[in-house]
């Protein structure tokens, strides 16, 4: 009788060492890929949600003299400024939030030291690649009621400005005469952006001031 030997074949140590390591490259790209997409939807998002807030806003009280109760979380919520999607626990809207998880607040700032006369909406919490694509988009001019951009982290604030000199621009608290006489103008340069932003990791903020 004769012996019949078969011959198994199968992949090397080094072969399957090689797939694997292929593997967890295409795995870390998909990753990097799919949260730098994430981060351009919620960029858009947030894009979207400011202009439609602002517009809002100036739309509510259009025929008031002054944006006295734009601060008032709950009213925001009851005329439709605030969604569901921005305040999860429904009418009492305790922490509004924006699409990278930080809080949304909405303040009155003073105009030429007239209380209530513009308005402001900060967005917090926002890492520092998103803060830099939001404080470059070009938010409008003087003439839309705009009156500055402010960018801000942990070590750095830098503001910019939609007008020339002889108008506002955003003071700590209120809106101010502009003292410097080379104002950052508006959509804010690259440089200055990155400046007010911080560090990757950084938890920044951006605040756009109305009036």
């Amino acid at each position: 009788m004769r012996n019949i030997h078969s011959q198994e074949s199968g992949r090397s140590m080094v072969e399957m060492l090689g797939v694997l390591a292929i593997i967890g490259v295409l795995s870390v790209g998909g990753i990097a890929g799919y949260s730098q997409a994430m981060s351009k939807f919620k960029v858009t998002k947030t894009t979207d949600q400011i202009q439609t807030m602002v517009t809002n806003i100036r739309t509510l009280f259009s025929t008031q003299r002054t944006y006295s109760g734009v601060a008032e979380k709950s009213v925001m919520y009851s005329t439709g400024i605030f969604t569901d999607e921005i305040c999860s626990d429904g009418s009492t809207c305790s922490t509004p939030t924006n699409p990278f998880g930080g809080t949304i607040n909405l303040t009155t700032q003073k105009v030429n030291n007239v209380s209530d006369k513009g308005f402001a909406v900060t967005y917090n919490g926002l890492p520092a690649d998103a803060c830099v694509r939001l404080a470059m988009q070009d938010w409008g001019d003087s003439s839309s009621g705009l009156v500055a951009v402010t960018v801000k982290s942990s070590a750095n604030s830098v503001t910019a400005d939609a007008a020339i000199p002889t108008v506002e621009e955003a003071g700590t608290g209120s809106v101010t005469r502009l003292t410097d006489t080379s104002p950052r103008t508006l959509p804010m340069v690259l440089s200055d952006a990155a400046t007010g932003c911080g560090s990757s990791g950084s938890a920044s903020s951006v605040t756009l001031f109305y009036r």
